[in-house]
């Protein structure tokens, strides 16, 4: 048996990155495939946390980078059907921690699971490089905002640069706008999937509710990495639209599919999961900035960043 490792990367912190490595494991056990995903954000690992698994003092992939365990050991299951191997937010565990070392854990994960999926950090460092040249394949994860875009046009440069290979571009809390349309229709067929916005994806709760636009669209991702037309659940369901539990009326209750994470601190978005949270202050100083100038100043931003996260692909 010989699985497929992707690092799931992006460059931009908050883009969905642990919660897209989440969902992807989430469907892709659903449907029968083994899955482990691994927390190779080293400086502030939430994987763990976001999917019910905190292991205390018990070994994680900060012990495994420090050579004083063993992969297996710092690896455990989840209640949706899938492995992880989480981190710790102890600065000495961190300071201990060779990212080089992540070869030695990736090749056997490979030849136990079906699929590896590495939750990278962001921005460039060494600690990104590692993964990103290991995987058999890299997916790019941004949102529709111009620094988003920006950051993964950045990141899939350095992919490209240490030998690995960009899948594509998954747009996360894509909405019904001029913007998102834009970067869909620059990027073409190299758009794996568009994931809805969804209210319900929050830091506490990051895997779609059952049946929801966004675990369909996660669902498809994940058939797209796998090479297959459409996944066929036969574990539980996940994208199925026929669930029988779904979110109340008034949104306070999700259904088994999301899991609580009290920790999580990965996705800095409002109470809405629309985005960074705003002050007064910062709109008043926004809206008296606006002009002509500023507005052709930031599609030029926009046009420069499009530009180059297509030419990772041309």
């Amino acid at each position: 048996m010989s699985g497929w490792a992707y690092a799931i990367a992006g460059g931009k912190g908050g883009v969905g990155k642990t919660t897209t490595v989440a969902n992807l494991a989430t469907a892709l056990s659903a449907a029968g495939y083994e899955v482990v995903g691994v927390d190779v954000d080293l400086g502030m690992a939430n994987l763990g946390p976001v999917v019910g698994v905190e292991p205390d003092d018990a070994e994680t992939i900060h012990d495994v980078l420090s050579g004083e365990t063993g992969i297996s050991a710092a690896t455990y299951e989840t209640d949706r059907g899938f492995s992880v191997i989480p981190g710790t937010q102890g600065l000495d565990k961190y300071a201990g921690a060779d990212p080089s070392r992540l070869k030695y854990a990736v090749g056997p994960l490979k030849e136990e699971y079906d699929v590896v999926l590495l939750d990278t950090s962001a921005g460039l460092s060494h600690e990104v490089m590692v993964p990103l040249g290991l995987a058999d394949k890299t997916v790019l994860v941004t949102t529709p905002d111009v620094v988003a875009i920006r950051d993964a046009a950045k990141t899939g440069e350095l992919t490209t640069r240490v030998g690995g290979t960009v899948e594509g571009v998954m747009v996360n809390r894509a909405r019904e706008d001029e913007e998102t349309q834009q970067l869909i229709d620059e990027l073409g067929d190299e758009v794996l999937a568009s994931i809805p916005e969804d209210s319900a994806i929050t830091m506490k709760h990051v895997v779609a509710r059952t049946g929801s636009p966004a675990a369909k669209a996660f669902s498809d991702l994940a058939a797209t990495i796998v090479g297959v037309d459409e996944l066929q659940e036969t574990e539980s369901e996940y994208a199925s639209a026929t669930a029988s539990s779904e979110s109340s009326e008034g949104g306070e209750d999700v259904d088994d599919a999301v899991i609580e994470a009290e920790d999580a601190d990965e996705d800095t978005t409002d109470a809405a999961g629309s985005g960074p949270v705003t002050t007064a202050a910062y709109d008043e100083a926004r809206a008296g900035s606006d002009s002509f100038f500023t507005e052709e100043r930031e599609e030029e931003k926009r046009a420069s960043a499009l530009g180059r996260l297509r030419r990772i692909f041309d």
